[in-house]
């Protein structure tokens, strides 16, 4: 049965004026049988899916056995200790980056003391990260979409909210998280020049918004862009970005952008073959083995590829950029 659709604007500049860019299919799961088109706006350069799945198609789209849902069990053992390694770095380097030299927001406050807000928080992990490493837990707030992911929270101490972050962002304090992380969810959204403004009115001045997505200038995306790329994840990424258009979201909402950092993106190097040589070369079998949550040798490699290219100054496809609220209007 084929999903309900409908077109929408750009979700970066509004405008109503595209061409087409790619097409596929949900090669991950089969929710349907519907061929998908991402187009780029004629006005702005922004990448997204158009039409796309209508809201009540949610649950479809996001079936049960979603990767994301039960992560521990699906990811390898190994694979997870590598990531728990790479995460607990990550986690430091939210609360220890240091400020600029005009920011004294956050440096003349004690490190318990600051606010920090996860949205699309999962289970918590990084917000129990966080409290490990010094953070008070009724500073730690978490939005998440699963209503017993937010029970435990709230259960355990932390501030969690169960919604949409449009839903949820009247209950949140303005003007009062140093930082923000907003980590393979803009490329979600309905609207993502929405999520950024709300996500500008809830920092402190001074405060930083830390957000990670997918990057249209990555190799693997270029390599496979007629429609295989990994990064489609057809129909639920939405949107898809580059510096260009971060920036321009970051520069509508009156932040200052403050960096970019390109991150490996094993995944959809791996999945980019699968879906390649299962629909283009029909070999089911070879394809079977570039599995991104259990193949930990290929993980391994196209981990240790992006690497070295992030380290020769290289775009990868996945991507960290930093936005800062500015001390003043």
């Amino acid at each position: 049965m084929n999903l309900q659709q409908e077109f929408v604007s750009c979700g970066v500049c509004g405008s109503d004026r595209w061409d087409p860019y790619a097409s596929g299919q949900d090669y991950e799961y089969g929710t349907s049988e519907d061929i998908f088109q991402i187009v780029q706006c004629r006005h702005c350069g922004h990448r997204y899916l158009n039409p796309r799945p209508v809201m009540a198609e949610l649950p479809r789209i996001y079936p049960p056995h979603y990767y994301a849902y039960n992560y521990d069990q699906a990811v390898h053992p190994l694979a997870l200790r590598a990531k728990d390694w790479l995460d607990a770095g990550k986690v430091q380097g939210w609360i220890s980056r240091s400020p600029n030299k005009s920011d004294s927001s956050q440096s003349s406050r004690p490190q318990k003391a600051l606010r920090v807000l996860d949205v699309g928080c999962g289970n918590g992990r990084y917000l129990k990260r966080l409290h490990h490493l010094g953070l008070a837990k009724h500073n730690l707030y978490g939005v998440e979409m699963n209503q017993a992911a937010i029970d435990q929270l709230n259960q355990a101490g932390f501030q969690g909210y169960y919604g949409r972050l449009e839903q949820v962002a009247p209950e949140l304090p303005d003007n009062s998280f140093d930082v923000i992380v907003l980590l393979q969810v803009l490329e979600h959204v309905a609207n993502p020049a929405q999520i950024i403004q709300i996500l500008a009115q809830l920092l402190r001045p001074g405060g930083r918004l830390i957000l990670e997505t997918p990057n249209m200038d990555g190799w693997d995306a270029q390599l496979f862009r007629e429609g295989y790329w990994g990064g489609y994840h057809f129909p639920r990424h939405w949107h898809l970005f580059n510096r260009e258009t971060l920036g321009k979201l970051f520069q509508d909402a009156n932040l200052e952008t403050g960096e970019f950092r390109s991150l490996p993106s094993h995944a959809f190097w791996i999945l980019s073959y699968h879906h390649w040589l299962e629909h283009q070369l029909n070999w089911r079998r070879v394809a079977a083995r570039f599995n991104p949550l259990q193949n930990i040798p290929l993980l391994s490699v196209f981990t240790g590829l992006d690497l070295v290219r992030s380290r020769l100054g290289f775009s990868t496809s996945n991507i960290q950029a930093i936005a800062r609220k500015p001390n003043h209007p």
